[in-house]
């Protein structure tokens, strides 16, 4: 593949990356201000606010499910390095390739077993409890999350170092200080 192309689609990938951490972000802001806001107006009214049990589940599942795709990114996994020391440089960096394919293998498994739930969500007209949101949507929204998390492994195949943009910290190494 000439250099063009990949870094075009690396800056694209860098892109998806970090709009998905942003996605993250601001689902996590709003749980935290809807659990505050219902306990809050739950203690000084005695009337609390209606659908936060479905605001917060939705919420957690999309905070979930659009970090994968930045952790993934930033090889910030959560790894146990028995054998690395041991192995040569080019081993090792065989086996990073490796375990980001197998990574990239279990995730697509994943999104393909979360294909079903959501068909069936569509077809029976499932609908949250509160809200009465269809629950098909918070199934899409799930999956283009894990479709994110998937195109990260496969970019690592191409910059096995990470898909932080230019600038960025560097969180590649095994240890921080």
């Amino acid at each position: 593949m000439s250099e063009k192309p990949v870094a075009a689609l690396l800056r694209i990938s860098q892109t998806i990356v970090r709009v998905q951490l942003w996605v993250a972000m601001a689902a996590l802001v709003l749980m935290m201000a809807v659990v505050v806001s219902d306990v809050a107006m739950r203690q000084l009214f005695n009337h609390p606010v209606k659908g936060a049990y479905d605001a917060v589940g939705i919420l957690l599942g999309v905070s979930v499910f659009y970090a994968i795709a930045s952790v993934i990114a930033s090889r910030q996994e959560i790894v146990i390095d028995l054998i690395d020391g041991m192995l040569p440089p080019r081993a090792l960096s065989a086996l990073k390739r490796f375990a980001g394919l197998l990574s990239a293998l279990v995730l697509t498994f994943i999104f393909y077993a979360m294909l079903t739930p959501a068909q069936e969500a569509y077809r029976y007209g499932d609908i949250s409890l509160e809200l009465r949101i269809p629950l098909w949507t918070v199934w899409v929204v799930a999956l283009v999350g894990m479709a994110g998390g998937i195109l990260a492994s496969l970019m690592l195949q191409i910059a096995p170092h990470g898909l932080q943009p230019a600038g960025a910290p560097d969180v590649t190494g095994d240890h921080f200080e």
